[in-house]
């Protein structure tokens, strides 16, 4: 078996580059045995490597810049971290926290509820269970109940996998008090893929009570496949006592295995969206339907 010098040299992982000590933290084959006990060493701009394997862990990231790397072998082999029953796989509650190359599972709950802003999830796998309630998520964004500077803004999920959800692929969510009245402002989510995901692919939730969900968020270039004719693959409609136009966004270049996306398949509240270069099974549709 390789060693843990080994690996370091095989693969020249990179540091992150953001700040501390600039020390990879290893997973595996000689390092920390469990991804948290490496996430409760790092320090901010610390990045933590994970070897391909099944972790079964709830885990959680406090700190400040941290990034999760799945150390994948010939281009694959995503780490699995797989929830423990009664909680998601991931809650992360800081800012600037990056996620590359790893697969997270939930049992019976959200697989990954962020709540941090600054975000980043590349190259991930998110994958449902079948304990799930029908109101959970393969990535919940909410804000913090404890500090109301935290919303789950200006990040970006990127070329990710959102897939076999008994409830919705992606939430943005109102945050519990302080932040109830305040959602996710100035989200991307590009280059994504999304099927079998029994309710809406991305929507709205508000189970704090607030103002809007979502603010400025950006939709595109994602792939909504399967079921074919889904009956909601984007719900924007839950204004949360706010004016229709406090929720906003630009959905643009978008495919949807649909043969007639109307506003039930695409619903969103008010004039706040633009929905443009978006296609389906037909053609180019410009959302003049949606009205």
């Amino acid at each position: 078996m390789a060693t843990r010098h080994d690996i370091r040299n095989a693969f020249s992982l990179p540091v992150n580059g953001q700040g501390g000590s600039g020390n990879p933290l290893y997973v595996g084959l000689g390092g920390y045995s469990t991804i948290q006990a490496a996430l409760n060493a790092a320090q901010e701009g610390e990045t933590v490597f994970v070897q391909p394997g099944t972790y079964i862990e709830n885990l959680v990231v406090t700190t400040d810049y941290v990034t999760i790397v799945g150390a994948q072998v010939s281009g694959y082999g995503r780490p699995d971290i797989v929830a423990e029953a009664g909680g998601p796989a991931l809650t992360v509650t800081a800012q600037g926290f990056v996620a590359r190359g790893c697969r997270f599972v939930t049992e019976d709950d959200d697989a990954v509820v962020q709540e941090g802003n600054g975000f980043r999830y590349e190259d991930c796998v998110f994958d449902g269970g079948n304990s799930e309630a029908v109101t959970d998520a393969l990535v919940r964004l909410k804000g913090n109940a404890d500090d109301d500077s935290f919303t789950a803004s200006e990040g970006v999920i990127v070329g990710c996998l959102f897939r076999g959800s008994l409830g919705f692929g992606l939430l943005f969510d109102t945050g519990d008090a302080p932040n109830n009245g305040v959602g996710c402002t100035d989200d991307v989510v590009r280059d994504c893929r999304f099927y079998g995901n029994t309710a809406a692919d991305i929507a709205t939730a508000d189970t704090g009570g607030g103002v809007y969900s979502a603010k400025n968020c950006i939709i595109e270039f994602n792939v909504f496949a399967a079921p074919k004719n889904k009956a909601t693959w984007i719900d924007f409609t839950t204004s949360n006592g706010g004016a229709a136009s406090d929720q906003t966004g630009c959905i643009a270049g978008n495919y949807f295995n649909d043969d007639n996306i109307d506003a039930t398949a695409v619903a969103m509240v008010g004039t706040g969206f633009c929905f443009v270069g978006n296609y389906d099974t037909v053609g180019v549709q410009d959302g003049s339907g949606l009205d």
